[in-house]
């Protein structure tokens, strides 16, 4: 017996790691393999429906397979009844005791990537998490994040909440705000508790978190996202999409999401490596003499306002932040690329050319050409689809693949699109020369040619054409040939029908003369 007065079989419990409200957490070796797991052991298994959400969370760890959610090794019940998980151990502690690994925004962004790869295979296994938070974040002691303790989540396929009395609704400062409504969720609503972690990592404390559960539920429900500090205003695009108040507005999946997470990593792999940068905390951007001064505070206080204030920028800040300005608003329109002159790339691209480093300006670069790209690729789709293949000019098929191309010369879609159309003119083609109609089979064929000049199946297609216009003007010359011949046995018939007219009028007047006589 050891002095937690609990015995599992197979086990060796060395130490406690943590209580909760329903269950106890235990350091363990299982003694089969040697090596050292946690345990974690519900307490009042026979109350109704406990024991089974209890299972179900041991059912859907297991089946889930990334490197980024915890392992399970062993599910029973003990002679009590009560059920307990054994489970990896993960020895780095969680986010909070770890923050000193997150002191860089490459790291923080890091983390959520990889938070983001294990919710990406949640969501895929039909499972919602709901309880996203630093707590439930740990690390192994490679520095690998591992998402764990799924005991409220939900199953999206399934038609029975797992919310009852005596299980959370989730930690009331990272939930989503249809969560705290208690309203129907859906995976958006991780993307937002992922999204208030790393807002916290970032500014140093969680701005929806109030003095009570409700005024933080208030909080979560109408309070907008505050203003980034300068020096993370790149980040702003991903993190206003994440803790967007209506799921509709929030990344549709983490997949997504990751893409974007990537995105901004390698720019900063451009750039330099500005986000390998130690965060500065508030007192350290300030200079020397203006910490000296903080002891008297009307002193400081007028400091940080000149150190703060306008006076500060200079004429190249103001007119960085002023072309910001004017992209984000191209960027809300639409104007992604075009016209040309007042566009949103345009506009990012002179913030570059005054400050080459600046991240938000790069990263907006690349969004409006990925969303100018993915306009072209969708127009593209829907003029195939309305069989606007060439025609009309600047509207059609062939026009917006090409102009897909020229954001991106190997983007997958463009080029199948591409051969889309050229397979649309074969069929077409294909049907003319079924139905005789060679003038419209040639006019498909030429068209296809005009796009791949190459193509084996139309360069067949208009040598069997070419064929065909052989063979029928041989026939017609044949029939041209034959047709004189036809007028020369006609004439003596038509001769002798005239002799026989004209001996029949001559009678007929003579018959006439005699009868009058």
């Amino acid at each position: 017996m050891n002095s937690f007065d609990i015995r599992i079989p197979g086990y060796t419990i060395h130490s406690a790691v943590g209580h909760g409200g329903m269950a106890s957490v235990y350091l363990a070796t299982q003694d089969s393999l040697n090596r050292k797991v946690a345990i974690k052991v519900l307490r009042n298994s026979s109350e109704a429906g406990i024991g089974e959400r209890f299972i179900n969370e041991a059912r859907y760890i297991a089946g889930l397979n990334s490197p980024h959610v915890i392992t399970i090794y062993d599910i029973s019940q003990l002679e009590s009844g009560d059920y307990y998980i054994a489970m990896e151990f993960v020895g780095g502690g969680d986010v909070t005791e770890n923050l000193a690994r997150l002191s860089t925004p490459r790291d923080i962004l890091a983390m959520i990537r990889q938070v983001a790869l294990a919710l990406a295979v949640v969501h895929d296994n039909g499972i919602i998490h709901r309880d996203v938070k630093p707590t439930n974040i740990l690390f192994r002691k490679d520095g690998t994040a591992v998402l764990t303790d799924f005991g409220i989540a939900k199953d999206v396929d399934s038609d029975s909440d797992l919310t009852q009395a005596g299980f959370s609704l989730g930690s009331p400062a990272y939930s989503s705000p249809e969560q705290a409504q208690c309203l129907p969720i859906d995976v958006t609503t991780d993307i937002y508790s992922l999204g208030v972690v790393l807002l916290e990592l970032l500014v140093g404390q969680n701005p929806f978190k109030g003095d009570s559960h409700t005024s933080t539920a208030v909080n979560h429900i109408q309070q907008p996202v505050p203003a980034l500090p300068a020096e993370f205003t790149y980040l702003a695009p991903l993190i206003n999409r994440m803790l967007a108040k209506l799921p509709g507005e929030r990344y549709q999946s983490c997949r997504e999401m990751i893409a974007d997470i990537e995105k901004i990593l390698e720019m900063d792999d451009e750039r330099g490596g500005e986000l390998s940068s130690p965060r500065p905390s508030a007192l350290s951007r300030l200079p020397g003499w203006i910490k000296g001064g903080l002891a008297t505070l009307a002193t400081s206080a007028a400091l940080l306002a000149v150190y703060f204030g306008i006076f500060y920028q200079s004429e190249t800040e103001r007119e960085i932040e002023r072309l910001l300005g004017q992209a984000d608003l191209r960027m809300q329109a639409g104007h992604y690329l075009a016209p040309a002159g007042d566009n949103a790339r345009d506009f990012y691209r002179q913030v570059l050319a005054l400050d080459s480093t600046n991240l938000n300006a790069a990263l907006g670069v690349k969004t409006a050409e990925q969303r100018q790209l993915d306009a072209y690729l969708t127009q593209g789709a829907q003029a195939l689809q309305r069989g606007r293949l060439q025609r009309p000019e600047g509207e059609n098929a062939l026009h917006y693949f090409r102009q897909a191309l020229q954001i991106d010369a190997a983007n997958a879609r463009a080029h199948a699109g591409i051969a889309q159309v050229i397979d649309e003119y074969i069929r077409l083609a294909r049907a003319e020369i079924i139905d005789s109609d060679y003038r419209g089979a040639h006019y498909y064929v030429d068209s296809g040619l005009s796009i791949a000049p190459q193509n084996e199946v139309l360069l067949s297609l208009s040598t069997e054409l070419k064929q065909k216009r052989e063979q029928r003007q041989a026939q017609l010359q044949k029939a041209q040939q034959q047709k004189p011949q036809q007028q020369v046995t006609q004439k003596p018939k038509e001769k002798s029908r005239t002799v026989r007219t004209v001996i029949r009028n001559v009678l007929d007047k003579f018959r006439d003369t005699i009868s009058g006589d």
